[in-house]
């Protein structure tokens, strides 16, 4: 299967800004070279690609390590820059700018990428926690009404995901709540975290079904269909 292409901007900036923020390492690969280099993203500007102008973005990464791959980026026409999002591999071709000189952003300037690339991931998997595959969502919140007015939200840890649904564990704490629940039940705004982006979905429950096996044996799996497939996470 190929490699799934995410070309939607806002989670390209989400993405982008992640990394920058929290200073996550990347890696450079130059064209021909079989050396890696290390680096991090120290800048970003998004540009403005719905003015006239179209102005292009740029970002900023560190000079590379080792230092030998400085001059050799500066000959390169593209480059192709790798990171991870938990378990995820992610790409992202550039060009190469120019040399940032300007204090405190020392480094290489290069272009923002016009789309991310999700390694090896297949779209119709199942992907569980604690396997090799596990989902890019860690965690899920759900708001249901307690009352007329009140309205209770409930985090809970994502069990696997595919394109058209995410199963959440279910402790015993929650079993009286559980019960509350019907299949057909519409559930609204549910909210998928990722380390970079939080996805709000609205979905349909499906199943419910308790776990006897393994290390979440005693829970319970509540199985949601979403309304939007998750054909860019999975």
């Amino acid at each position: 299967m190929p490699d799934l292409i995410l070309r939607k901007r806002a989670r390209i900036r989400q993405a982008i800004d992640f990394l920058a923020v929290n200073r996550r390492p990347i890696t450079v690969r130059i064209k021909e070279e079989q050396t890696l280099f290390d680096s991090m993203i120290v800048k970003v500007d998004h540009g403005d690609p719905v003015s006239e102008a179209g102005r292009p973005g740029t970002v900023i990464i560190q000079w590379l390590s080792p230092p030998k791959g400085n001059n050799l980026i500066q000959s390169a026409r593209t480059v192709q820059v790798s990171f991870s999002l938990g378990r995820h591999k992610m790409m992202f071709t550039s060009y190469y700018v120019t040399k940032s000189l300007e204090s405190p952003y020392l480094g290489h300037m290069i272009s923002y990428p016009e789309a991310l690339v999700i390694a090896d991931r297949r779209r119709h998997d199942r992907h569980e926690i604690d396997s090799k595959t596990s989902p890019l969502f860690a965690k899920a919140k759900i708001r249901m009404r307690a009352g007329r007015s009140q309205e209770k939200v409930y985090d809970l840890r994502v069990f696997d995901v595919s394109e058209n649904g995410v199963g959440v564990l279910i402790d015993s704490a929650l079993f009286d709540w559980l019960e509350r629940i019907g299949i057909g039940d519409r559930l609204k705004e549910v909210e998928l975290y990722a380390p970079w982006t939080i996805v709000r979905v609205d979905g349909t429950v499906r199943h419910k079904s308790r776990m006897h096996k393994g290390r979440y044996s005693g829970y319970h799996l509540l199985g949601i269909e979403l309304d939007e497939k998750l054909e860019h996470y999975v």
